[in-house]
């Protein structure tokens, strides 16, 4: 077959998830032998006698599988385990709490995802076969979409199940499906839930240069050190490059004056940085923060607040206007043809009618984020009221981190993160995923390839795009220029209440 490029929907979507499905690659008589040989294996079969049997061969080298592999990892990347089922606990357990692996700060950076002077890298790919259905909440494989992203250590509650945090995804699988997941993707499994096994395969690829998984069938040269080395020491022999040394290595510990070995292999990476504890940082917001480029602040605004706020804007109809449409060319935002509505500078209402929104310019809750998101020196540049009615047009989306731009620059570095553009969005009343309203595709602001149309007239969500649930009283923060944000049309049968505020950064200037 020719060498297949990915399109740019299918490399944007593997770029900010993390992982992409390509739906009905195994035709029906493959589907019935695979499933055959799994019948003949049994149902406890072990990873190894799987991954002997003759019959699920074809799945390592399927050329629709390695074409996208080498369009993922490169031209010379190499298998490194065979067709293996995927185990996971049958016992019925409806426990949600779900381990997981990988993700966070890259320590085995063998298994990276990076893009650096225009190439992308992807050091380990796992190619997961649907044999059989995976229904929603069927349970199996779940990940934490855009953690091969992430820079930042994952919670201690995400990374022992004890809080999802909203962001465990459990992806929905046809039989004849194929799951390509970078392997530093953040990922689980969960209890099976399904009827029937469970049957996902899963192979492993690497690309060229990198090390082996433990479980790899790639072996080195030589069974042994040379014979000269048997003179060394535990940690000179440890240190000194063997073929066939395991994973995880040796580890040598050294004070400057001594070197000492320690008695279990593992990773010792030193970093010169530690958590400050007075940061005044919340460490599930800045890891929901970095992840997916927005944030929700529960329950700012107390009663009072909330009925002065709606007050004011009843008392000024005078102050509401209705515009056109912000769909543009899309017809699954369009509405119903009603103009969106909006009150202008709702800070300089007559009193006591602005105060509500002064209120919200400075607010301790806001300033306390802000600081760490933007850094000190921000400045408020507009503020405006959505109230648009039911049937109104929704918004395109829009803004992306790709081309790369000072105005969506995005990024965390020693534990700082850098966010050039900020909105804030204040709800005055309740957000269901019924009404509409704001959506957001959560990792794009990382991202090296441009929107696809089918995102922005959200005609192809491609299962990305995500509507976000509020409660009246919550603030919604997120990165204005970098992150792909738009809005629904408006089907709640109340007016649509949100007060919208735009931040700037220090670093920035516009006369």
């Amino acid at each position: 077959m020719d060498k297949r490029e990915m399109t740019n929907e299918e490399n944007y979507h593997f770029d900010v998830t993390g992982y992409l499905i390509i739906p009905g690659v195994l035709t029906p008589d493959q589907l019935k032998a695979c499933n055959e040989a799994l019948d003949q294996l049994g149902n406890t079969a072990s990873p190894s006698c799987v991954s002997s049997c003759a019959g699920l061969h074809f799945l390592r080298d399927h050329p629709v599988l390695t074409q996208y592999v080498e369009a993922i990892c490169g031209e010379d990347f190499l298998l490194d385990r065979s067709p293996h089922l995927l185990e996971v606990n049958t016992n019925g357990s409806e426990d949600a709490r779900v381990p997981l692996s990988g993700g966070s700060e890259w320590q085995d950076w063998s298994r990276a995802y990076r893009h650096h002077s225009g190439t992308r890298f992807c050091q380990g790919l796992r190619a997961i076969w649907a044999i059989a259905d995976v229904n929603e909440d069927d349970g199996g494989l779940v990940v934490v979409s855009a953690s091969h992203n992430s820079s930042v250590d994952a919670p201690q509650d995400l990374v022992s199940g004890d809080d999802d945090m909203g962001l465990v995804v459990q992806p929905t699988l046809q039989a004849g499906d194929l799951l390509l997941c970078a392997e530093s993707v953040m990922w689980g499994i969960r209890p099976w839930q399904g009827q029937g096994p469970q049957r996902l395969l899963e192979c492993g690829y690497i690309s060229a240069g990198v090390r082996p998984s433990a479980a790899s069938e790639i072996t080195g040269e030589d069974d042994t050190m040379p014979e000269w080395t048997a003179e060394l020491t535990p940690v000179q022999r440890a240190v000194l490059h063997n073929p066939n040394r395991g994973y995880p290595p040796p580890v040598v510990h050294s004070d400057g004056k001594t070197v000492s070995l320690s008695a279990e292999p593992g990773i010792l990476h030193p970093s010169i940085y530690k958590r400050d504890p007075d940061s005044g940082i919340d460490e599930k917001e800045f890891f929901h923060w970095d992840l997916c480029g927005h944030l929700v602040l529960r329950g700012v605004m107390d009663a009072d607040w909330l009925a002065a706020a709606n007050e004011a804007i009843d008392a000024n109809p005078d102050q509401i206007s209705t515009g056109g449409s912000a769909a543009g060319d899309s017809k699954p935002l369009a509405g119903t043809g009603v103009g969106r509505s909006s009150m202008g500078n709702p800070w300089q209402l007559p009193a006591p009618y602005g105060e509500p929104f002064q209120r919200m310019i400075a607010h301790p809750a806001l300033i306390q984020r802000m600081n760490w998101i933007m850094g000190s020196g921000y400045e408020c540049m507009m503020c405006n009221g959505f109230l648009s009615g039911k049937g109104s047009s929704g918004h395109a989306l829009h803004a992306n981190g790709y081309p790369p731009r000072v105005a969506n620059h995005y990024r965390q570095q020693n534990g700082r993160v850098y966010s050039e553009y900020l909105n804030v969005a204040w709800q005055l009343r309740d957000v269901t995923l019924a009404d509409g309203g704001f959506v957001c595709v959560p990792g794009s602001h990382k991202t090296h390839y441009p929107m696809p149309d089918g995102i922005r007239t959200c005609d192809n969500e491609m299962d990305m795009v995500r509507h976000i649930e509020m409660k009246a009283g919550d603030v919604l923060l997120f990165l204005a220029s970098a992150q792909t944000h738009g809005a629904y049309p408006w089907t709640g049968e109340q007016n649509r209440r949100m007060i919208f505020f735009q931040y700037r950064s220090r670093n920035l200037y516009a006369p």
